[in-house]
């Protein structure tokens, strides 16, 4: 089993290595960028911003995990994100 690289996991449990908006320089990274990233996130991303107000790496290992905005903005782009969150918390706590 591969080890996952932490130092490249988003709050949202995600990795800008694949992401079209970092190879083509638009963005840093999320975490890079302080979820400022591209158009899609000018504001902010209210995920990144979550997290970094609960101290929490990324969701999945958030003392409220998992809650009613993750489920609910995560379910937009991966209907599996909860689940793949919840297997990194375990990976990351050496669980």
């Amino acid at each position: 089993m591969n080890k996952t690289d932490f130092s490249k996991i988003t709050p949202c449990g995600g990795c800008c290595d694949d992401c079209g908006y970092k190879k083509s320089g638009e963005c840093k990274g999320c975490r890079e960028a302080e979820g400022k990233c591209v158009k899609l996130w000018s504001n902010g991303c209210t995920i990144y911003k979550c997290c970094k107000k609960h101290n929490a790496y990324f969701c999945g290992v958030c003392n409220e995990f998992p809650c009613e905005g993750i489920a609910n903005k995560i379910s937009e782009w991966d209907k599996d994100g909860i689940d793949k969150l919840i297997k990194l918390k375990y990976e990351y706590r050496g669980e």
